[in-house]
This record gives C-alpha cells, sequence and structure tokens, in this order.
C-alpha cells in the first residue's frame, strides 16, 4: 500500500519556503534593501551584529507601510509589486515576490517600525515564527526600521549550516556593496558589530562609489564605458588592460539595475580584452545593462541573482561592442569615438557562434574574421580610422594591413636597436642569506658564479663562465653551495621561442620548459625552508585591492603566511598592504601572487594545515617564476640546467607537467633516417 499524502500545516510549508529565500543573513539583507529601495530611499543603513546571526537592523527613509497594510506583508505572496498575469512580463522593481517578509518572519524574531510620510505617528509590528502580534503606536522618523534577531533560532537544523561570524559578516557586507554600486544615487551606511565599515556618498555618480568602496587605485584605472544600441545600452567602466585582476571578484554586471550573475556578459567582457590581457588575467568591470523588462525574465532564481535574456546573442554583442570600443579608444594611439562613429559602429554586425565557452565572435568559416596574434584589437568587422585621427570599430581591410605592417616594422627596429649601456639593469648585490643545501636559483637574489661543475668532454659549445645580466631584469640567481650530486650536466646550445632551452650531452639531447623548471625549483625551495624563509621588508609596501572575503581569509590565515614569508596589514575597507615578502621575490608580481593566495583562501577549497599546503607553494612559485617569452641569458640558461641535473630536481613541475623532453642521439638518427 502507498504511503498516504498529506497537507503541510502552513507553518512547515513556511519553514520549507523560507529555505528557498533564507539561507544565511546576507539573503535577509539582500532582500530588505531591495525592499528599501522599492520604496524609494535615498538612505539606507545596515547594522548586523555577530556576523548577522544575532541581529540585523535596517533603516530606510522611504515612503513606509500604511498601518492597515502592515500584517498583510508579511502573509506569503503579500505584494505592492504586481497585481496581475500581465505584471510578470516586465517587472521593473528589484522584489515582486511578496515571499520576502513572510519568509523572514518564519525563521526570526523581527521587529517592524514604519511610518508614512501623511502620518503623524508610526506603527510597531512584532512577528516571531510566523505568529504575529497587534500593531501598536510608536514615534519614529518617516521609512521603515526592520530589525531580525536570532537566525534560525527555531530550525537548529538550519543553524549549523551557518558559517563563522567574520564569514556571514563578509558575506553581508558583500552584498551592501554590491547594491551601493547599482544605486549611486543612494547613500548606503554599514555598521558592523557596532564600527562603520563604508558610508557611500549617494551622489549619483558611480565612480563616488566605486572609490569609497574599493579605494583610489581602482577608481583611478578605470575606463569610462557608453555604447548604445537600441534597445540595449551598455554604460559603466571597465577596468584597464595593465591593471587586470587574476581573478573575477572584481567584476559586477547589473541588468536593470539588479546585480546579477551572467556567464553571457563575463564571456562578452573578456573577448573584447582578447590579445590584450595575460593569460590568468581577468578585468575589472562595473557594468550597467539596460533593455527593456519584457528582453529579460528575472524571474528564474528564489534569490534572483540569475536572469535569462530573450536575445542572448544580442546582449553579447552589446557588451563585447561597448568593452572594445573602450579599450580601443583607450589605446595610445587612438581617441575617444564621437558619438556619431560609436552609434554607427554599435549597429554594424557581428557574427556570433556558440561554442563550449558560450558565446563569441565566430571563425572566418562562420563568417567573421580571424583575431590575429599581433596584439593589436581587431574587430570581427573592418574598423577604419576617421579623418579626425581617431579609430572606430571597422577599419577596412586595407587600413588595417598597414597599420599591422606598421607595428609590426616597429616592433622589429626596437628589437635590433642594441641597448645602451646606460640602459642596462645592473646586477644587484648578493643579499646576505645563509647558505642553503640545494644551490636552486631565485627569481630575486644575483647567482655569482662558483667552481665549474665537472663535466665530460661534449662536442657542444661550453657556456659563457661569467654572468651577464638579464635584459629583463627578471631572472637572477641565488649562491651556489658545494653540494649537490655530481656527473654529467647538459650543455645549453640555445633557446627555442625564449621559452624552451635547448641542451646536448655527448649522446643526449634536451628541450626543457624554463618556466616549469624554475617553478619547480621554487615550490622545492618553499616546502623546504617554509617557517624559516628569509624575508625582506619592502621600501614602498604593496597595496593589493581583494573582496571583504579575501581579507577575511588573509587575517583568519595570517600566521599561515607569515610562515611562508608574507607580512600584510589591513588597509582601508576593501585593500590589504603587503610589507615584506619573500626574499627570492623581489622584481615579481607581488599583487598578483597575493591576490591568488587570497582568492584561494577565501573559496575554501584548499586545506590550510601545516601538512597540506602545496597549493599555497604552487601559486607563489607559479607566479614567481620566470614566463615564458621572457628573454634569458646564455648564463641564467646554463645554471638552470645545472639546478635540474645537479640537484635531482622532480623533472615535472607542481602542475604535473613534465620539464625535460630527452632524445638520445640513436633516437634522433632514427627521425633523419641514418639508422
Amino acid at each position: 500500500m502507498g504511503q498516504k499524502i498529506n497537507l503541510l500545516q502552513g507553518h512547515v510549508a513556511e519553514l520549507i519556503a523560507a529555505g528557498e529565500v533564507v539561507e544565511r543573513p546576507s539573503s535577509i539583507v539582500k532582500e530588505l534593501i531591495e525592499n528599501a529601495i522599492d520604496a524609494g530611499a535615498n538612505a539606507i543603513t545596515v547594522e548586523i551584529g555577530e556576523g548577522g546571526i544575532r541581529l540585523i537592523r535596517i533603516t530606510d527613509n522611504g515612503g513606509g507601510i500604511g498601518r492597515e497594510d502592515v500584517p498583510t506583508a508579511f502573509l506569503r505572496h503579500a505584494t505592492s509589486k504586481i497585481a496581475c498575469e500581465e505584471d510578470l512580463s516586465h517587472i521593473g522593481t528589484l522584489g515582486f515576490r511578496g515571499e520576502a517578509l513572510a519568509a523572514i518572519a518564519a525563521v526570526c524574531r523581527v521587529e517592524l517600525l514604519t511610518r508614512t510620510p501623511d502620518s503623524q505617528l508610526g506603527t510597531r509590528y512584532c512577528i516571531e515564527g510566523g505568529e504575529g502580534g497587534e500593531c501598536e503606536d510608536a514615534g519614529c522618523p518617516q521609512g521603515t526600521t526592520i530589525i531580525a534577531r536570532d537566525i534560525f533560532y527555531n530550525t537548529p537544523a538550519r543553524m549549523k549550516f551557518l558559517k563563522r561570524n567574520v564569514t556571514e559578516g563578509n558575506a553581508v557586507e558583500s552584498v551592501v556593496q554590491k547594491t551601493a554600486l547599482s544605486h549611486p544615487q543612494i547613500s548606503f551606511r554599514f555598521i558592523r558589530d557596532g564600527v562603520d565599515k563604508l558610508h557611500t556618498p549617494g551622489t549619483g555618480r558611480l565612480k563616488d562609489a566605486v572609490r569609497e568602496l574599493f579605494g583610489r587605485s581602482v577608481a583611478d584605472n578605470l575606463i569610462e564605458v557608453s555604447h548604445e544600441a537600441p534597445p540595449y545600452r551598455v554604460s559603466g567602466y571597465i577596468s584597464k588592460p595593465q591593471y587586470a585582476k587574476s581573478n573575477r571578484t572584481l567584476q559586477h554586471f547589473y541588468v536593470n539595475g539588479r546585480f546579477v550573475k551572467t556567464k553571457t556578459g563575463m564571456a562578452a567582457l573578456e573577448q573584447g580584452y582578447k590579445n590584450v590581457l595575460m593569460a590568468g588575467k581577468f578585468p575589472a568591470c562595473f557594468l550597467f545593462i539596460e533593455m527593456p523588462n519584457e528582453l529579460v525574465d528575472v524571474n528564474v532564481h528564489p534569490a534572483k541573482i540569475e536572469v535569462r535574456f530573450a536575445a542572448e546573442n544580442d546582449v553579447f554583442r552589446a557588451v563585447y561592442t561597448a568593452a572594445k570600443s573602450a579599450i580601443l579608444n583607450f589605446s595610445d594611439q587612438t581617441a575617444a569615438l564621437s558619438p556619431a562613429q560609436a552609434k554607427a559602429a554599435a549597429e554594424q554586425p557581428l557574427p556570433l557562434e556558440k561554442g563550449a565557452g558560450g558565446w563569441r565572435p565566430a571563425t572566418p568559416s562562420t563568417g567573421g574574421s580571424a583575431v590575429r596574434g599581433t596584439g593589436e584589437l581587431h574587430s570581427p568587422t573592418a574598423a577604419p580610422r576617421t579623418p579626425d585621427g581617431r579609430y572606430g570599430i571597422g577599419v577596412s581591410g586595407a587600413a588595417a594591413d598597414l597599420l599591422r605592417r606598421s607595428a609590426a616594422l616597429r616592433a622589429e627596429a626596437q628589437s635590433a636597436r642594441p641597448t645602451p649601456a646606460a640602459e642596462r639593469p645592473v646586477p644587484k648585490a648578493v643579499s646576505q642569506q645563509p647558505p642553503r643545501p640545494s644551490g636552486v636559483f631565485s627569481a630575486g637574489s644575483e647567482r655569482r658564479p662558483g667552481p665549474a661543475p665537472h663535466r665530460t668532454a661534449s662536442p657542444c659549445p661550453a657556456a659563457p663562465a661569467e654572468p651577464a645580466a638579464a635584459e629583463d631584469g627578471q631572472l637572477q640567481w641565488a649562491a651556489p653551495s658545494a653540494g649537490g650530486v655530481e656527473g654529467e650536466v647538459p650543455t645549453v646550445v640555445g633557446e627555442l621561442f625564449h621559452t624552451y632551452i635547448l641542451a646536448c650531452t655527448e649522446d643526449r639531447f634536451f628541450l626543457v620548459d624554463k618556466h616549469a623548471a624554475h617553478e619547480r625549483i621554487l615550490f622545492e625551495r618553499l616546502k623546504r625552508e617554509y617557517r624559516q624563509i628569509a624575508r625582506q621588508i619592502l621600501l614602498e609596501p604593496v597595496a593589493v585591492t581583494l573582496a571583504p572575503e579575501e581579507i577575511s581569509a588573509v587575517l583568519e590565515h595570517r600566521e599561515l603566511l607569515q610562515n611562508a614569508g608574507f607580512i600584510a596589514e589591513e588597509l582601508g575597507v576593501s585593500a590589504m598592504v603587503v610589507r615584506e615578502i619573500p626574499s627570492f621575490l623581489q622584481n615579481c608580481d607581488i599583487a598578483g601572487i597575493f591576490e591568488e593566495v587570497a582568492s584561494n583562501l577565501a573559496k575554501g577549497e584548499q586545506e590550510v594545515s601545516a601538512s597540506h599546503i602545496d597549493w599555497l607553494f604552487n601559486s607563489i612559485a607559479c607566479r614567481a617564476a620566470i614566463k615564458g617569452g621572457n628573454r634569458s641569458t646564455q648564463y641564467e640558461l646554463q645554471q638552470l640546467m645545472e639546478d635540474i641535473y645537479r640537484y635531482d630536481i622532480v623533472k615535472y613541475c607542481p602542475h604535473g607537467r613534465p620539464i625535460v623532453i630527452e632524445q638520445t642521439k640513436k633516437d634522433i638518427e632514427k627521425l633523419f633516417g641514418r639508422l
């Protein structure tokens, strides 16, 4: 016999519904802030205690709620935003479901104070566990104050899934930041455990809000975006190419004023930066996409952070063209487009195709033009230079070829020009470090020539006896020790593509990935010297912009980072300053290394115990290692070969890729048919 079907009691149904809307304190804050915005407030204060678990208080100066509507507001599916089925097709408010207050009241102790502009007295109403009381008179300013206490007090099973107070508080702060960016005309104030954490001016200028929330370094490295291709309009700011980040935490997309997570927007933005960003770098953005409400469905996710577009490829095209135009016009060789040119560029068709990574410009076989690896930005359609010397999104093929040839000739002339002696980097003095058993090189201390390693006779040219400074000043060396494994060390005979080392012995040939080799050497050194790494105080400390949850993660694991050689402190609301680094990381991208480590700590996907921190060493080593494509001297390449072969370095990088490909003389002779 089948099980009996029961009709759930109202209270149980409300708890189930609350689980869809209220996941954690930040969910409550998001819903209540959206209600305040919809009520017409221009000043909103958010206050939390113990990460929002004990207390959430949100105060606004909006229109308030009439006394007769207060009890109704806490019923499920009670809303002032929509009235009929047709309203669902063009939702223009942030809230519309009518579930937020009912869901919050089901799992919290809620107190409401409200007053409308035409009332002399306010109203106080308390509701606990879905059971409401009576409306009472109260003295209060115009607007609404909602206080939620003891989240999940009546559902212990939900309570145990909450994280620490610091983590929950950071999630609330992130919600306030994102909402403050979407409405720069509203002044937001955030108080955390009695301390003011942020306060936006409410001037209506997006850049003022960005400066207040993320600091001057972010605000001063933005490019304004303004592009219109009816019925779409894209505006806001994107980061300068040189200010790219190691993760996507500073990518903010808003659709009709609502913060959303959109893979279409991310793919379009990053496609616009193609060929101007290094691999593993991501642009920051604060982009607002405006379109008719009927072209976007916001009724997809209970928390309303995901949307569905009626014409996804059109949205991709609008974001892509807006970003690419802004980058092109920011270039040193170009100026801003005139409004007429921007409009004409936006109206030009952009062929698209959908692949595994989402929408992207079509390849030549599908009608689009190929993106060439010249470092220039090429739009899928032509883009000529205008009579006033500006570039648009659409130059003729002949003009584009002329520009590319000109750039190539300049690059060739630059590379052929001998470097004057006055411009060559001077080798730095050897840092005073205790002797190390490995003799591996570092990224920041010079390696002086030691005793020549024992080698058997080889038909290959000998390596130079004296070191020469690296052309880019990146790769330097640590003093070699007397220890190591004796044996034949391959002699470097050249370098391929400035990435692979060519070396040989009497009867063997070696092809070495210099980045992977350097990465492995630094990785082993970090593991060996953990807790005893020599640190260097930076003459100019490095400021790093981080998300609140990343700052929290760094502070929580401060000892771990100190043992790895990093000393950092908080700097304002959304930044930290790095004051000390491992001594062998000189001339490296300190900000990029620290951003990646902070991001990994914040995600919580890696173990952070002393016995499980190889991922930390891996992150640091990968960022600090010499990069493929960088020029290296013959001496540096030879020292790298010695470190690999004389000191028995593992022949795989920390990612598992091979460092060395080896062929015997016999193997090569077979390839040429000699055997």
